[in-house]
């Protein structure tokens, strides 16, 4: 079910703002956060790679033209493509027989869950820093719920 959730968000167009709050279990640790679209996230990752890099006179990182913000762009704007193809492809899948289009749904799992506004818990340390931007394969998720995790919980 979260797969289909997951998938859902990634296909909206427009950015997510308020969306779904989940606390997923990924082997010893807990992770809470906003669920977004996959290129939503790469997106505000690509914004704050460039607004974390700045140019000194002596030499240092200018990612505007030293790559991260550029690669980061580049995920996201295939990732928008990558929607509009499948939405193109969804109407023509809607002819085809049952058999073919289980075959394609195989195909075309959602295999990350990307949030934003995210809390990692893990055993014996402290709850990392909120708000931070989280990617995790769906694959290692253990166990989901929706809602926000405990603002008091000390991971311990």
């Amino acid at each position: 079910m979260l797969e289909i959730v997951v998938g859902e968000i990634n296909s909206l167009a427009e950015p997510q703002a308020g969306g779904p709050h989940v606390t997923l279990t990924l082997g010893g640790s807990v992770v809470g956060g906003t669920i977004i679209p996959d290129w939503q996230w790469f997106d505000e990752v690509e914004h704050a790679a460039r607004a974390g890099f700045t140019v000194h006179t002596g030499g240092s990182i200018d990612d505007e033209h030293g790559g991260w913000a550029r690669l980061f762009r580049g995920v996201s704007e295939s990732l928008v493509r990558d929607r509009e193809e499948h939405r193109a492809v969804q109407n023509v899948v809607g002819g085809l027989s049952e058999r073919y289009r289980r075959l394609l749904a195989q195909e075309d799992r959602t295999s990350y869950i990307h949030l934003n506004n995210a809390r990692v818990l893990a055993p014996g340390v402290g709850p990392l820093q909120g708000g931070m931007h989280w990617r995790g394969r769906l694959s290692a998720v253990s166990g989901w719920s929706f809602g926000h995790l405990d603002e008091a919980t000390d991971g311990g």
